[in-house]
């Protein structure tokens, strides 16, 4: 196993060109249950907006010839990317196309077939969220099968390997899971939540984003883009990259009024409530 020992996952900048990301959201629900992830509000909101419940292939294949091959695309989203049966095959014509590919993945909807494929790919990061031991997840999914794939997926030659745990390791993965590749995480306080996490105090004024994120966007299966991984509720959508080229996401209305609250206009903007988010003023 290839161990990433230079890329950290709090540090959404690693390994990243000119800081551009496009995630993509292959699908609209998720069976893996993270109660830290609002899974409920994303896809009550989306499917009122779309009846798409996975990104097709040919749709995606549309959307990224709208994409610079700068823009690094990360599989991961607001559900989990392999639920979408097509996944490896994005994966594939991401690769091929010249993008940098990011990968965050529980493996739910992975198979052993999937796996070789992507053996002959290289990744910035490809990160695996690892199951608890039932505390925040749906721990019914670690079967026999799912185990045989974690182990698997550990002695496979993929490169930029991390694993990622929110509380304790499943028990059934303790022994598979190498420690010096695991990285002890804790849930992101702008949408979970609060019985999780206490959400701190909305900012008034101006606002920065101390993970500048402003090119970390979201990609939707029905070809929507939203602001950030945090906007779980399509708060802030920049266009579709269905009909919209890459840089009139960020020349459009949309982005344009997200710009002017975050210099201080008056308005709701989602960056107010997030733990990434600091005042102008405090910075002066």
């Amino acid at each position: 196993m290839k161990v990433n020992n230079s890329t950290k996952i709090e540090d959404p900048h690693s390994a990243i060109p000119d800081g551009r990301v496009l995630e993509v959201t292959t699908t609209t629900g998720c069976v893996v249950g993270c109660s830290y992830c609002p899974q409920d509000k994303f896809a009550l909101r989306q499917r009122a907006v779309s009846g798409a419940k996975h990104l097709r292939l040919d749709d995606f294949k549309k959307c990224l010839a709208r994409v610079p091959t700068i823009v690094d695309i990360s599989f991961a989203g607001y559900s989990e990317p392999w639920l979408n049966p097509a996944c490896t095959d994005m994966v594939e014509h991401a690769y091929a196309s010249g993008h940098g590919i990011r990968v965050s993945t529980t493996l739910v909807g992975m198979n052993g077939r999937d796996l070789r494929r992507l053996q002959a790919l290289h990744f910035r990061v490809f990160l695996v969220h690892v199951f608890d031991d039932g505390s925040y997840m749906n721990s019914r999914l670690v079967r026999g099968e799912y185990v045989d794939l974690v182990r698997q997926l550990v002695e496979a030659d993929i490169s930029s390997m991390l694993f990622m745990v929110v509380g304790d390791v499943h028990p059934d993965l303790v022994e598979i899971i190498p420690e010096k590749a695991l990285v002890r995480s804790r849930p992101h306080s702008a949408e979970v939540h609060p019985d999780i996490v206490e959400a701190g105090h909305s900012i008034a004024g101006a606002v920065t984003c101390a993970d500048e994120r402003y090119h970390r966007n979201l990609l939707l299966p029905n070809g929507d883009v939203t602001l950030c991984c945090m906007d779980f509720e399509r708060r802030h959508v920049l266009g579709n990259l269905l009909r919209d080229e890459y840089k009139d996401l960020f020349e459009g209305p949309a982005f344009g009024e997200i710009s002017a609250r975050m210099a201080g206009k008056e308005g709701f903007l989602l960056c107010r409530m997030c733990e990434s988010a600091g005042s102008k003023a405090a910075k002066c």
